[in-house]
């Protein structure tokens, strides 16, 4: 999954009403949460996939670099013109590596963080319930 619908769905999950007035209300929130947790929990693996996937990518790409500067496929006068050589070329592979990690890893920041909210917005909603039923 792309970073942009990452970050929408973090968006449209942490926008929730969490102002109870009865007993249904705060049932209906804390289901409303349980829900949000479920589907931030499956974000989380998602991320992690795609984390994997690009460390993965990464490695072939970069294999595929140093193969091809073995074979000499990419060695010679019309690369040196062009002022390609295995060290930029590697550089720039570990650049891009670097800048994609971290707003994948941003991301699973942020639903880490996200998870956490939502944990602590469901207490107050349990200890509402138990009141209101222990009252009566």
């Amino acid at each position: 999954m792309k970073i942009k619908e990452y970050q929408k769905l973090i968006q449209e999950l942490s926008d929730i009403e969490l102002e109870a007035n009865s007993i249904a209300d705060s049932r209906r929130i804390l289901a409303e949460l349980n829900e949000r947790e479920n589907i931030v929990s499956e974000l989380i693996k998602r991320v992690k996939k795609d984390i994997r996937n690009i460390e993965l990518d990464f490695l072939e790409k970069k294999h595929q670099i140093n193969v091809d500067y073995a074979e000499g496929r990419s060695s010679g006068v019309i690369s040196r013109v062009r002022g390609k050589s295995k060290v930029k070329e590697l550089k720039k592979l570990q650049e891009k590596h670097d800048e994609t990690l971290e707003s994948y890893y941003a991301v699973r920041y942020i639903l880490d963080e996200l998870s956490i909210q939502i944990k602590n917005a469901k207490e107050p909603l349990n200890n509402y319930i138990k009141g209101r039923l222990g009252g009566l």
